[in-house]
């Protein structure tokens, strides 16, 4: 058995897991302006970029499913999960605010899971 000093580590550490805590700085600012230098004018390196935004994406505890593609004026990001917290939502959209997040649930595998269409109008 645990002592009561360990079953309090234990529900702490459960209680920061269970908490959403996301400090990602500036990053999805600068994340979102090499995007679209990206989209506009194909400066940078694509696979750096979809790398970056799978990075970017896990920060908020979201795991993808197979990788980002770009589309023209979009990028969309698979998810490995069917429910979104509209917290973790919210924050992707003020990181990516240039951007019109469309989210579309789909069929895949037999599951329904999630997509998030980026999309930048110019």
């Amino acid at each position: 058995m645990y002592s009561d000093d360990e079953k309090a580590k234990l529900m702490e550490e459960l209680k920061e897991m269970e908490s959403l805590k996301v400090d990602t700085g500036n990053e999805g600012k600068i994340l979102q302006k090499d995007i679209i230098d990206f989209i506009e004018n194909r400066n940078g390196d694509k696979e750096d970029l979809i790398f970056r935004i799978e990075l970017f994406i896990y920060a908020f505890k979201l795991f993808c499913r197979k990788e980002i593609r770009f589309d023209n004026n979009q990028f969309i990001v698979y998810l490995n999960d069917s429910l979104l917290d509209y917290e973790k939502i919210d924050l992707l959209k003020n990181d990516f605010d240039k951007f019109e997040l469309v989210i579309e649930a789909v069929e895949d595998g037999g599951e329904i899971l999630i997509n998030l269409n980026f999309t930048y109008h110019y």
